[in-house]
């Protein structure tokens, strides 16, 4: 399997959107209720909770996209974190900063378990993640939005490393199940062009590889 093909799964941690966003709408207020008197079951498309000064502080709705909601704000009307499940059945938590930009997202996408570290901006920069099988993936990422780094365990329990330049991955590392350790250099169209590895007998083997990814000679 391709460095490409064992850590594509991980691309869906960035293509999950971020709970909660922007909320706009209309307030309800309701008066206070005897508790022996409240009804069973409350009916409305909004609900929103107001502090002893009236400003709003959490919001329980349904959006556009129909997202079910629950948004809560800090003293100055910023949202502070967002819990939410999407149409399809996703769920999802935000964490928000001060200026109310996501800075940490926890959700399962499909079977796809993952959480977001996202930067002031709320550009996404760290994520983790976790398939249905079992198998974990960490992504680092730069200014851009490129994939840098990334480790992940395959499912048969191999540990492989890359990192890479703002086209892609141009270094690999990992460990066969077996117990035998592997270096491959990458060019840039992302053909291994050397690779130093561990053979069986325990002796090592370095082989060159041309501009199609074909041996063209090594060491022993």
């Amino acid at each position: 399997m391709t460095i490409r093909e064992r850590f594509g799964i991980f691309a869906m941690l960035f293509v999950a959107a971020a709970i909660g966003g922007s909320i706009a709408g209309y307030v309800v207020t309701a008066t206070s209720v005897e508790a022996a008197a409240a009804p069973k079951a409350v009916s409305a498309r909004k609900f929103v909770l107001l502090d002893d000064g009236g400003q709003s502080r959490a919001e329980l709705s349904v959006t556009d996209k129909g997202v079910a909601q629950l948004a809560m704000y800090d003293g100055s009307g910023i949202i502070r974190a967002g819990l939410g499940v999407a149409r399809d059945g996703a769920p999802g938590l935000g964490i928000y900063g001060v200026d109310g930009k996501t800075r940490i997202e926890v959700g399962l996408a499909g079977h796809l378990a993952r959480i977001l570290f996202d930067n002031s901006q709320g550009q996404a920069m760290a994520g983790f993640g976790v398939t249905d099988s079992g198998t974990p993936g960490l992504v680092l990422m730069d200014s851009n939005g490129r994939t840098r780094a990334s480790i992940e365990i395959g499912a048969n329990g191999e540990p492989t490393l890359r990192m890479g330049d703002a086209n892609g991955t141009r270094l690999g590392l990992d460990v066969t199940p077996d117990g035998r350790p592997g270096l491959a250099l990458l060019g840039l169209n992302g053909t291994t062009r050397a690779s130093l590895t561990l053979n069986n007998d325990g002796s090592g083997s370095l082989t060159l590889f041309d501009a199609q990814g074909k041996p063209s000679g090594g060491l022993p």
